[in-house]
């Protein structure tokens, strides 16, 4: 997990976290541009304070759907799939759903917050989820935007 460089609100994610910040950023933006060819309303809240506080980088909803639903995204996915879920972090976010993107291979996978943190019942401080060996309630798709 990448600490803040400083301790006051920032509009944007590379003033708060620097180079990991601007990663975070692509893999925001790039979650953007998956709503948008899945054709799905989304917002992203870069700088909201009250949702980024939360966790929540998006709020996104299929069409079909009654609700819409808040995300985190990560820009933390290796190119062989493999992605890192932290405790400490799971534990504080307060949004729906996560999804964890490698923008350059095109790979997303996601999953709902309260299914990981049953999930997540190790006193280890991060867990890794690969392709082999995920649980069922983890999803991935292939999207070039």
């Amino acid at each position: 997990m990448s600490e803040r460089l400083t301790s006051k609100w920032t509009e944007t994610l590379e003033e708060a976290f620097g180079a990991s910040g601007a990663k975070g950023l692509l893999g925001e933006l790039y979650m953007m541009e998956v709503f948008k060819k899945w054709g799905w309303e989304a917002t992203h809240h870069e700088s909201d304070k009250k949702m980024q506080s939360k966790g929540i980088d998006v709020t996104f909803k299929k069409p079909t759907w009654f609700n819409s639903y808040t995300g985190d995204v990560k820009n933390n996915m290796r190119p062989d799939g493999l992605f890192y879920v932290h405790r400490e972090w799971l534990d504080k976010i307060q949004c729906d759903r996560v999804f964890h993107v490698n923008p350059e291979k095109g790979m997303v996978a996601w999953y709902g917050v309260e299914d990981m943190r049953q999930y997540y019942k190790t006193k280890q401080k991060w867990i890794e989820i690969d392709i082999k060996n995920q649980p069922a309630f983890v999803k991935r798709a292939i999207v070039n935007v």
